[in-house]
């Protein structure tokens, strides 16, 4: 990629990251392409050049962003990370922007901008590829001994769920509630009667 490239590719991701918080904040039919550009640092024109009409600019966004999620959770879960540390960085780790891509805010678009190509894309992505990653994930909790064998897959992804919307509520993120955090984590991993294991 030469510097032209280069130049346009973090115009497009600056873009990308104004839609997609604009977005979440206020809803798409709230959003303009003009407020886009502002807070991009560009002219509209260039959105309309980049991604033509604002429905392209919003299914443009979200695969994008859903593709970042999917790179980012492949990344680790085909490295040699053990079960715990591993558990911690899905559970705890919080991406300020990819994160409002949530099934809520795919289902959200997909009624305000219905979209053939869209609704496929989505479909494949929460059909067939998501649910690999999920079973690749408990196979090895169960393979390290940290996920009882007998559980579903159901179960324990909406417990695992239920951890990761309590540590990600704004009170707990603060360097203050560093321990209680800890205290979830060690919760998450051996229960309420388990051995806490602190580092």
């Amino acid at each position: 990629m030469n510097g032209y490239e280069l130049r346009t590719e973090k115009k497009k991701d600056r873009i990308r990251y104004s839609a997609l918080e604009l977005f979440s904040l206020h809803g798409v039919n709230n959003t303009s392409i003009a407020k886009v550009a502002e807070k991009a640092g560009v002219a509209p024109a260039t959105v309309y050049n980049y991604f033509g009409t604002k429905d392209q600019l919003v299914k443009n966004t979200v695969i994008y962003f859903i593709e970042k999620k999917w790179d980012s959770l492949k990344r680790i879960l085909d490295s040699d990370m053990p079960f715990p540390e591993l558990l911690e960085h899905i559970v705890f780790t919080r991406e300020e922007l990819t994160d409002k891509i949530s099934l809520d805010f795919i289902n959200e678009l997909i009624n305000v901008n219905p979209d053939d190509e869209m609704k496929k894309y989505i479909d494949e992505f929460y059909h067939n590829r998501f649910p690999g990653a999920i079973h690749q994930f408990i196979d090895k909790g169960r393979t390290e001994g940290f996920i009882h064998k007998e559980l579903s897959n159901d179960a324990v992804m909406l417990y695992l769920e239920m951890y990761r919307d309590a540590a990600h509520r704004p009170n707990l993120l603060s360097n203050k509630n560093k321990n209680l955090l800890k205290e979830l984590y060690s919760m998450m991993l051996y229960g309420l009667a388990g051995q806490p294991e602190f580092t």
